[in-house]
């Protein structure tokens, strides 16, 4: 399938901003550029711990997303605000509450609208469905964008981050993982009920994207849209 566009960016399945027949697409052998989606729209960052999504969000939205008009979703963020405040503390002792702020912030958020981007490893089901039924209350689209690397290159990614995560729930998390990929190749919105295009990159390409961008809906009704 030809995703790559003329001017180096991508046509992603089901955006309404090119003709493509199917509702997923794997990248991990083309090259990448720019991604671009509709406005109305919540991008789930998905990939097990150490894959690299708070390091691409960091790259493409230095400031968070306000210089863009994005509202950028990330943990990793928000644990270093609340480190601030506690990180006399084991981390272990506050991650739950942690997870528990995280997830209700970003349900707060999706009710305000698009366009979003949520950081997620997408393992937990509980979290897809909740992610699923928070964007059809908000009239969103959700796009997944799948970063699928190798167990040991994640692992390392957590090291170098200094924040490594235990060997039994990181198992899980690669356990889930192919599955998730293969349910996302088939259908997204086997991984998040109404999800309505997914991409899969690996590390090399989530290294060339240049942009994540979202576009006003197109006036023209010829132009497909999901």
């Amino acid at each position: 399938m030809d995703w790559l566009r003329e001017d180096g960016t991508i046509k992603v399945a089901g955006l309404g901003i090119a003709e493509v027949p199917d509702t997923r697409g794997d990248l991990r052998e083309v090259c990448t550029g720019e991604l671009r989606y509709p406005a109305d729209s919540v991008v789930v960052l998905a990939g097990i711990p150490g894959a690299g999504k708070s390091t691409l969000l960091h790259r493409l939205f230095p400031d968070g997303g306000a210089e863009y008009g994005v509202r950028v979703l990330d943990s990793a963020r928000l644990r270093a605000d609340w480190m601030q405040v506690l990180g006399a503390i084991p981390y272990s002792w506050w991650r739950p509450l942690l997870h528990l702020g995280y997830y209700v912030h970003v349900l707060r958020e999706m009710r305000r609208g698009g366009p979003l981007v949520v950081h997620d490893c997408a393992t937990r089901p509980w979290v897809r469905r909740l992610l699923g039924w928070s964007a059809r209350r908000s009239n969103l689209k959700v796009h997944l964008l799948l970063l699928d690397v190798p167990a040991d290159v994640a692992r390392a990614g957590q090291q170098t981050r200094g924040r490594v995560v235990l060997s039994r729930t990181m198992a899980t998390h690669c356990r889930r993982w192919p599955h998730l990929i293969e349910q996302a190749t088939e259908d997204p919105g086997r991984v998040v009920p109404g999800a309505v295009s997914a991409l899969i990159l690996n590390r090399r390409q989530a290294n060339e994207i240049t942009g994540l961008t979202f576009e006003p809906a197109s006036a023209d009704p010829h132009v497909p849209r999901i």
